[in-house]
């Protein structure tokens, strides 16, 4: 009977954990917004409840996209300069959480199974690039001018 309940029972989703911190902030910001800009010292994370986020670094490989549900910024905070790597916009009018960084580092001491969730999104949205750079057409081979390739 015990074991019925313990496995009926679900943990909290990360989103749904930091609704619950006092703490956290709610944003509510238009299509276009800047976020966060690359290079910022990270002072929060951001989780999405609603609308969709883009993420763009220096490359085009680490280029993403957050949903309802997913968070950002995070691992930011775990990077030796603690600046944000990628830039986040709004791609659509956004609903976030903003849990400062104290706190969320607070968060994760109570509820240490939050880390394999953010590990987990981590890792599908690194599998999304993958998958993208994969699909996108390789570089065009020639080396010369383009006066050399016109006349070639």
């Amino acid at each position: 009977m015990a074991m019925e309940i313990l496995s009926q029972r679900t943990l909290p989703t990360p989103l749904e954990l930091i609704a619950e911190q006092s703490g956290a902030d709610r944003w509510f910001l238009p299509t276009g917004s800047l976020i966060v800009q690359q290079g910022d010292p990270v002072r929060a994370i951001f989780a999405v409840e609603r609308g969709l986020v883009s993420l763009d670094g220096p490359n085009i490989a680490s280029a993403s996209r957050c949903r309802s549900g997913d968070l950002f910024s995070y691992p930011d905070l775990a990077s030796r300069h603690q600046r944000h790597q990628l830039a986040a916009r709004a791609l659509t009018p956004v609903q976030l959480l903003r849990l400062d960084r104290s706190s969320f580092l607070e968060l994760i001491h109570r509820h240490p199974t939050l880390v394999i969730e953010l590990l987990q999104q981590q890792y599908g949205r690194l599998r999304a690039q993958r998958r993208q750079s994969a699909i996108a057409p390789a570089p065009f081979p020639f080396h010369g001018t383009e006066k050399e390739h016109n006349a070639a």
